[in-house]
């Protein structure tokens, strides 16, 4: 199986300083993680993230991710959602007309008493 690369038609660039910002957890809540999933993610990557000025981030499209890292659970929840970053870390600016954020922000249907899984994730891609 090939590794896994960053495509840079579904790429952004940005200073790594402003994820910490806010626009980390910002593009986390619009890939649909609740507040408090995107907290704990953005904790565990942002270390990771800002080594250098710059990073390329593309999240990862549910469908690709199915191909290339099945799960398989049972039973089956009413809902599996799953959030994968690819990341590198840079000391160039490059060009990506891709917002971080993009709209409109996912909105996922979760029921208080139907199982969920929520699966977020990310990977250096050098």
């Amino acid at each position: 199986m090939e590794p896994f690369r960053i495509c840079m038609k579904n790429a952004s660039c940005v200073r790594s300083s402003v994820l910490s910002d806010g626009l980390l957890q910002d593009a986390l809540l619009a890939q649909g993680l609740s507040t408090d999933e995107a907290t704990e993610m953005a904790t565990h990557w942002l270390p990771a993230l800002t080594k250098k000025e710059f990073v390329l981030i593309e999240f990862l499209p549910s469908v690709e991710l199915d191909k290339r890292a099945k799960l398989n659970v049972a039973p089956m929840p009413a809902l599996i959602h799953r959030v994968f970053m690819l990341f590198r870390s840079t000391d160039t600016e490059h060009s990506c007309n891709l917002p971080l954020v993009r709209f409109p922000t996912l909105v996922l249907p979760r029921e208080a008493k139907k199982p969920v899984i929520v699966e977020w994730g990310g990977m250096e891609c050098f």
